[in-house]
């Protein structure tokens, strides 16, 4: 039996709310098997200081402890190189070969997706979901030409091929920054509005993000 999988990629540095909020919808919405999260590896002179992928991997997997349909992809963690994602969904379908992809992407993204590596590739292994992104329309950069070639208007009309179709979705926008919640915990402001309670208490017991 056929799963349908997404897969939300990012840095994950930390996982905050936004993200988690994405991928609940995104499931929901989509009515798709899994969505996994999938911290990308990051090399040693762009992660942040004193967080390791390990603990990046760890505050994502207690981010979706509430969430049975979401689950961690370590894939690209147990890379030692920089990983693009043509080769993660190709390596995705040697791994599982009967199962379809959603990969996740924003407005922002889709805008820009043609400077992506081997971005025709991409589409021949998996479909998009693109969700809002704040001041990103779908009449800017890349998106018209993409949209024109790939667009569907609905979850059914994706379903129809196995890949190659991009979707917009209408999620509720989210305005919340890893980059703004680290500048709060560098500062010791409360970030916690934003963060999951036991993301939160990692973080200040792992003492990460300080000054």
């Amino acid at each position: 039996m056929t799963k349908h999988i997404g897969i939300l990629g990012g840095t994950f540095d930390p996982v905050h709310n936004g993200h988690i909020a994405c991928a609940d919808y995104v499931q929901r919405e989509c009515g798709l098997d899994t969505v996994r999260l999938m911290p990308c590896h990051l090399p040693p002179h762009r992660a942040t200081p004193g967080v390791s992928a390990e603990q990046r991997a760890a505050m994502v997997q207690l981010a979706i402890a509430g969430y049975p349909k979401l689950a961690l992809e370590r894939l690209e963690l147990d890379k030692q190189s920089p990983s693009y994602t043509f080769d993660s969904l190709q390596l995705l379908h040697q791994r599982e070969p009967d199962s379809r992809f959603y990969f996740v992407i924003g407005m922002d993204s889709l805008c820009y997706f043609r400077q992506w590596k081997n971005w025709p590739l991409i589409l021949k292994l998996a479909h998009l979901l693109v969700c809002e992104r704040p001041g990103y329309q779908a009449t800017d950069g890349d998106a018209p030409f993409l949209l024109q070639q790939y667009g569907v208007t609905d979850i059914g009309a994706l379903q129809q091929s196995a890949v190659g179709g991009i979707l917009l979705l209408n999620n509720p926008l989210s305005a919340i920054s890893a980059t703004d919640i680290r500048c709060q915990l560098q500062h010791n402001r409360a970030a916690s509005s934003a963060l999951d309670p036991a993301v939160l208490n990692y973080i200040q017991l792992q003492q990460l993000y300080q000054a």
